[in-house]
């Protein structure tokens, strides 16, 4: 009987370290990041509570008229998806308080492409119920990285750092992407690939580098232009042109607009290196031959 209790006791005693220790590292987690918002200039600045540092910034749209919340609050729960006041629907949505939330611009229906382009384009304005409207990729981030009980801190006395981008959507278009949305669907994706006029065969011993290797690419962008996204792509690989084979290169390219990134792997051959000439050698020793002669 004894012995009983003393493992039921020891079990009790396991589960509540183990449950002391799970609500030790969830604190942790939440307080790494502080979120704060500025109803006025509609900026998020994610900051390390340790150092300070701001490690993400985002524009948003926070409610007309000041309607957004003020004061300091604590993350409370988070929804892939969740209705949203009129009837429409937000992603990668984060309870701040109450009926309060960080989410994606709203959509028509639970579809990526069912965003409203005209909203979006309101990023970094006061445009929304109540709630902190973000591009997806922000409000992703934060649903990602920013555990439930994270700080949140809604007001105008602190300046905010600027993000370094903002995208318009093309009302043209009407394609209903927000172009940010890491889903591999999304027509805001950057393309790449090789040039027609490229060739996959390298002659023995001549000369290859990154920068040549990157003149034979063409990336395309619905947001960017091909020569700013030139000089983002990266090329990873070696190309030993002194042994003949093959080798392959991997091309990458993140649009800095939209943060989307898409990679290209080519496999380049090194061709053998060329015989030598005999016909000509025997003709330089004959002529030669014919001046020693003379």
């Amino acid at each position: 009987m004894k012995r009983g209790r003393y493992v039921l006791a020891t079990m009790l005693l396991l589960f509540a370290v183990m449950f002391l220790c799970g609500q030790k590292l969830e604190t942790q987690a939440a307080s790494k990041y502080t979120i704060y918002v500025n109803r006025k200039t509609n900026i998020v600045n994610v900051v390390n509570s340790k150092t300070g540092k701001v490690v993400r910034a985002m524009y948003c749209s926070t409610g007309k008229n000041y309607s957004t919340i003020s004061g300091t609050y604590n993350t409370v729960s988070k929804m892939r998806w969740h209705a949203l006041y009129g009837g429409v629907y937000g992603q990668y949505c984060t309870r701040i308080h109450g009926s309060y939330l960080f989410h994606s611009v709203y959509y028509y229906s639970m579809n990526k492409n069912k965003m409203s382009t005209v909203e979006y384009n309101k990023l970094g304005t006061q445009a929304s119920a109540g709630c902190v409207r973000l591009a997806v990729v922000d409000a992703k981030w934060i649903y990602d990285n920013c555990s439930v009980g994270t700080k949140v801190v809604i007001g105008e006395s602190r300046k905010l750092q600027k993000p370094s981008r903002k995208v318009k959507v093309s009302t043209t278009s009407k394609t209903g992407w927000d172009p940010t949305d890491p889903d591999p669907a999304n027509p805001y994706y950057p393309t790449i690939k090789l040039k027609k006029s490229a060739s996959k065969k390298i002659a023995y011993g001549s000369k290859v580098t990154k920068a040549s290797l990157k003149k034979l690419i063409k990336v395309t962008s619905r947001t960017t232009s091909s020569s700013t996204l030139k000089k983002c792509v990266k090329v990873t690989g070696k190309i030993n042109t002194k042994k003949p084979g093959k080798y392959k290169i991997t091309y990458t390219v993140t649009d800095p607009k939209t943060l989307l990134t898409k990679s290209l792997t080519v496999t380049f051959k090194v061709k053998k290196k060329p015989a030598a000439d005999t016909t000509t050698e025997m003709t330089t020793e004959a002529s030669a031959e014919t001046t020693t002669e003379e």
